[in-house]
């Protein structure tokens, strides 16, 4: 079928809309009709070329739709409201056995290669193939993805904020409650109070952290993160508290940090402010190769661990259901994610909203 996408064909460049083929979903693959898109940073700087990519591609991981058709052995009926995941896995590997789809090789070499996991990049034009980012493609109006990427939306969640459910708010609210299980009762800094980052709040608070502090640059953000549940706020460019913070950490460092920004000096940050026996969890992406300056002498004597933590840990087709739990319990706040609304012949500005951390998460309405 014929549909329309934004397309990347190099790295800095403006996304360009145009009329792409998506052959027909195979064996278990589905057509979906994109709906709602979120612009997450990851996007942002994929386009920029902060990572390696095969242009030209359609970007967008963060989506929300309906099933249009689906290929053999697929159990989704056409007609389900979907929201797209980005870890699919291989479903056979040991990591998929254990519910932690993120770590699948075979999922991670075909996001590399701008493929699926089932099969080849199902974009193309004039015989030109064209990546699909992140196994999904969803700057588009419809994408042909893996049935291991759809999760179940419900009638009562709104399109765009089960978009948005799809990275953001997994990232960041299994960053809290799955990658370092926050203590009840601990104290903890969330380094970004962007979309993620808010959401690293709100799931620290959930699991019971007494003190969250939110460090962000932005005002307007620091605003945000006190509605998600921050008690205390920090501008990072308030260099005498900030220093006051590192001197006291041998002694009155926090429990946990999440660092959600890809800026080294952030990661830095979240390593410095931890006690001993504190844990820092990296969430942020830096750009491929940039070093990050940890003092490895402070991090043995004080036995600080550095954990990665990539799209919440555990298996989405897990966590969403607990994270639906949570918002129909008034524990985590969703509709308040949504941010600028762009529709996708404007997407080079809402890339440009996304740049300017103008709200919280951009979102993109690909279709009626």
């Amino acid at each position: 079928m014929v549909t329309r996408a934004a397309v990347l064909r190099a790295f800095g460049a403006p996304q360009t809309i145009e009329q792409v083929r998506l052959r027909p979903p195979g064996p278990g693959e589905a057509l979906v009709r994109i709906t709602a898109a979120g612009v997450c940073h990851s996007d942002v700087g994929q386009a920029d070329g902060e990572w390696p990519l095969a242009l030209p591609a359609v970007l967008g991981h963060e989506g929300a739709g309906v099933v249009e058709q689906v290929g053999p052995g697929v159990a989704v009926e056409a007609g389900a409201r979907v929201l797209l995941s980005s870890a699919p896995g291989c479903g056979r590997c040991g990591h998929c056995l254990q519910g932690r789809p993120i770590r699948c090789q075979d999922s991670l070499a075909a996001m590399g290669e701008g493929r699926l996991t089932t099969g080849s990049s199902p974009i193309e034009q004039a015989g030109e193939r064209i990546s699909a980012y992140s196994l999904l493609a969803c700057f588009a109006g419809h994408a042909v993805v893996a049935e291991r990427s759809l999760i179940e939306l419900p009638d009562d969640i709104e399109d765009e904020v089960g978009a948005l459910i799809g990275c953001a708010v997994i990232t960041g609210v299994g960053a809290a409650i799955e990658s370092i299980a926050v203590p009840a009762g601990s104290r903890g800094a969330v380094i970004g109070a962007g979309g993620v980052g808010v959401n690293a709040v709100q799931g620290a608070r959930a699991r019971g952290a007494a003190g969250v502090l939110a460090v962000d640059p932005s005002a307007e953000r620091l605003d945000w993160a006190r509605l998600f549940g921050a008690t205390e706020v920090l501008d990072p460019g308030d260099h005498g508290r900030l220093a006051a913070l590192r001197a006291a950490a041998p002694r009155e460092g926090l429990d946990w940090t999440i660092v959600t920004v890809g800026r080294a000096e952030a990661m830095t940050l979240g390593v410095e402010l931890l006690r001993p026996g504190g844990t820092a969890a990296i969430v942020g992406l830096a750009p491929q190769g940039e070093p990050v300056e940890v003092d490895m002498l402070d991090l043995v004597t004080y036995e600080r661990r550095i954990v990665g933590s990539a799209y919440g840990t555990l298996s989405p087709a897990l966590l969403v259901p607990r994270i639906l739990d949570l918002y129909r319990a008034g524990t985590l706040k969703l509709d308040e994610l949504v941010g600028q609304r762009f529709e996708l012949a404007d997407i080079n500005e809402a890339f440009d909203a996304a740049r300017a951390a103008r709200g919280l998460r951009t979102v993109l309405r690909t279709s009626p």
